[in-house]
């Protein structure tokens, strides 16, 4: 069994130098890739935020419950502008509909931003994870933050996505926004993944494919110490550093099992974790 805890579908702006324009999918296009890949069941995100003054759109709230509907396999989430006055009418709304989850949250705010927080108690007091990138303003002191915010909402499950976060895998720190070579252990995304029982990680993206293969013998002890915690996505149709596209070209999944994981800690990051983080048993 394998879930794809980070899809989107709809049209996003290629920044591969090979590849210009916007690269759109369907959710034909998403149930394809999981039929080729046995994916058995995909996370699809909604997302506030994206350019869409570069033409982005990725689809709404309403559109992926709509669409998930009809396809059993497929799991929605939800967002919301962040600074919608009636964040929990919202949420709580979508939630009845059928979110199981919030995300993927991407906006130019502090992650210790007032309307931020919000959403933390909220998703909190739901009983749903929120899946989080962190990036750019996002990760707008991040490194001091975080942990004061996984503390302060202990009973928010955060699953951690993007650059700002996976870089940090290393306790080397570097300018580089995918960084390379030796990973230097006692990063902060181990100890934080460590200390807070909260706090997952996804290994979608170019982040956490970087991050995992830039050192496999570190990659390999590191997923089997957090296997527990860690969930595969390949934020699907995100395109890849070879100008493919991160789903179809397998690269997420090969890396994994190349890494010769116990047949726990890979079960744990293929499914088991997003089952009981999603109560797909229900």
């Amino acid at each position: 069994m394998i879930v794809d805890f980070h899809t989107h579908i709809g049209g996003v702006k290629s920044y591969h130098r090979n590849l210009k324009g916007l690269i759109f999918v369907t959710e034909n296009d998403l149930l394809s890739y999981m039929v080729e890949f046995n994916i058995q069941r995909a996370v699809v995100l909604p997302a506030h935020g994206f350019d869409v003054e570069l033409g982005e759109y990725i689809q709404s709230s309403e559109n992926v419950l709509r669409i998930c509907r009809s396809h059993p396999g497929l799991i929605p989430f939800c967002c919301i502008d962040p600074m919608e006055s009636k964040k929990s009418s919202f949420i709580e709304d979508y939630v009845s509909k059928g979110a199981r989850g919030y995300g993927e949250y991407k906006v130019k705010l502090p992650i210790d931003h007032t309307s931020s927080q919000e959403i933390y108690e909220i998703c909190g007091k739901l009983k749903i994870p929120i899946l989080m990138h962190i990036d750019g303003s996002h990760s707008y002191m991040f490194e001091e933050a975080f942990q004061k915010i996984a503390y302060k909402y202990n009973k928010t499950v955060f699953i951690m996505h993007g650059p700002g976060w996976w870089r940090h895998i290393s306790a080397e720190q570097s300018r580089e926004v995918y960084p390379t070579g030796p990973v230097k252990p006692g990063g902060l995304v181990d100890r934080i993944l460590s200390e807070f029982e909260n706090v997952y990680a996804d290994i979608s993206a170019t982040s956490g494919f970087n991050a995992l293969q830039r050192d496999r013998n570190y990659a390999r002890g590191f997923l089997e110490k957090h296997g527990s915690k860690i969930v595969f996505g390949t934020d699907f149709p995100c395109i890849d550093p070879y100008g493919e596209q991160f789903g179809p070209d397998g690269l997420h999944l090969n890396l994994l099992k190349s890494l010769e994981l116990s047949d726990k800690t890979l079960e744990a990051i293929l499914f088991n974790n997003a089952e009981r983080l999603l109560n797909l048993s229900q």
